[in-house]
């Protein structure tokens, strides 16, 4: 008799924690950061005005020298958006993507300051690869809000 109580006990114990966990959501990203979304839209659109000015120069005009102003705005605002990203919870992968950007920004002034100028089709390449870029961070935390 005792064993068939204990039975029916361990049954609704279990049933009621079950009942219970399906009303709990688990949470493994953050939630949607409306400041977030818009901090990288405007870091991207800066970066997309750096390459098209850039595109209208002659190329002995492109020099390091003459972008050098843009990259430190562009790394700076970078390292505000990374700041930010590191201070959310769950917020692993983005910030895994603006550190990936800030590093390629990085490498990439570092190349144009020792080459001194750019080309036509870096310019054209770079732009599409932080278009890419940009757009996964803005439409991941977009996914954030569903």
């Amino acid at each position: 008799m005792v064993k068939s109580w204990l039975k029916v006990l361990v049954v609704i114990g279990s049933l009621l924690i079950l009942s219970m966990a399906s009303g709990c959501a688990l949470q493994m990203v953050s939630n949607f950061d409306m400041q977030t979304e818009q901090q990288i839209m405007d870091v991207a659109k800066k970066v997309d005005r750096f390459y098209v000015q850039l595109s209208e120069l002659p190329k002995e005009k492109r020099t390091f020298h003459f972008s050098q102003s843009t990259y430190l705005n562009i790394e700076v605002e970078l390292s505000a958006l990374l700041m930010r990203q590191k201070v959310r919870e769950l917020n692993e992968l983005t910030t895994k993507q603006v550190e990936i950007t800030q590093n390629l920004w990085l490498q990439d002034k570092q190349q144009h300051q020792q080459v001194n100028s750019i080309s036509d089709f870096l310019i054209k390449t770079r732009k599409q690869q932080y278009q890419r870029l940009f757009l996964a961070m803005i439409r991941g935390e977009q996914a954030k809000q569903q």
